[in-house]
């Protein structure tokens, strides 16, 4: 099996599923609910692991009821916890998400800022064939990437603002939000957002922006992939499930447009189904889905 760390962000979440976005000061009485694990760097461990990857996740999590949840999430998915820090008088990160009937959503976090310590851990993880960081942590990713890069292998930045010009420099690729690239460069236009990158920068640069697709520069040339289009009912964790297929395609041998195509069919496929990480799909799911794709476009 393909064996990747992802590193950052783990949560747990409360998610509410509703006809409209709330907008008032009031009670709101929820059709839906669900509780699941979430967090940038946790969404991406359980697609990866959904997929085929054989994962450990590097995070850290409080010694209370919300951290031995989001432990359990993770071990039920076979996901490697032992790099997981349990710090004492410590908040586990927690989010309040509202989904309406579009597949939008609007989230509300709390977590504590984490700084370098702790991170001596990873050095004594065996050689991964993928690296995966959120920017939630910059300095555990910053380390992350750096091992990647020492053993040359892929090290992909999951870039939301803010994120550090040093995170960023150190990844082989960086997967900008929308958000996240124009805070990043002050560009509004993501074309000149990745013109400016490629000016200062030689990794390879993209920036995923929704239903949109996915744009990079191909020799200076701007390219746009688009995923399949699907009636989405929840984009939560959708760039985190790209992200993980992202990393998992380059870690198998892929190259960046083949990665991509794989990562918007799995992100796309997500959105079809609501209550967060219950719509991550497996690798077969990805597989079928891909020749229904196939299948439509030939009629």
């Amino acid at each position: 099996m393909t064996k990747i760390l992802v590193t950052g962000l783990a949560a747990l979440d409360l998610i509410f599923r509703l006809d409209h976005l709330p907008k008032l000061g009031e009670k709101y009485l929820a059709n839906e609910g669900f509780l699941s694990g979430g967090g940038n760097a946790g969404n991406a461990a359980v697609a990866t692991a959904r997929l085929g990857g054989q994962v450990s996740i590097f995070a850290a999590v409080g010694r209370d009821d919300v951290g031995a949840l989001i432990l359990k999430g993770f071990q039920h998915e076979g996901i490697d916890t032992r790099l997981v820090i349990q710090l004492e008088d410590h908040q586990s990160s927690f989010s309040s998400i509202v989904i309406d009937k579009s597949g939008e959503r609007q989230i509300i976090n709390c977590r504590n800022t984490l700084g370098p310590e702790n991170l001596d851990v990873l050095q004594k993880l065996p050689i991964q064939d993928g690296y995966l960081a959120d920017s939630r942590w910059n300095e555990a990713a910053v380390t992350t990437l750096k091992l990647a890069n020492k053993f040359s292998k892929p090290g992909v930045l999951d870039a939301e603002a803010p994120v550090s010009y040093e995170a960023v420099s150190k990844a082989s690729h960086v997967a900008f939000s929308r958000q996240g690239l124009c805070d990043f460069t002050q560009h509004d236009d993501l074309l000149s957002g990745l013109r400016s990158l490629s000016n200062k920068l030689d990794n390879w640069i993209c920036v995923t922006d929704g239903s949109a697709g996915v744009y990079y520069l191909d020799r200076g040339e701007p390219r746009n992939i688009q995923g399949p289009q699907v009636l989405a009912v929840d984009t939560l964790g959708a760039g985190d499930v790209w992200h993980g297929a992202f990393v998992l395609g380059l870690a198998e041998g892929k190259n960046e447009l083949d990665a991509i195509h794989f990562a918007n069919l799995a992100a796309a496929l997500k959105c079809t189904t609501f209550g967060g990480r219950l719509g991550m799909p497996t690798r077969s799911a990805v597989s079928d889905f891909n020749l229904s794709v196939m299948e439509s476009k030939s009629v």
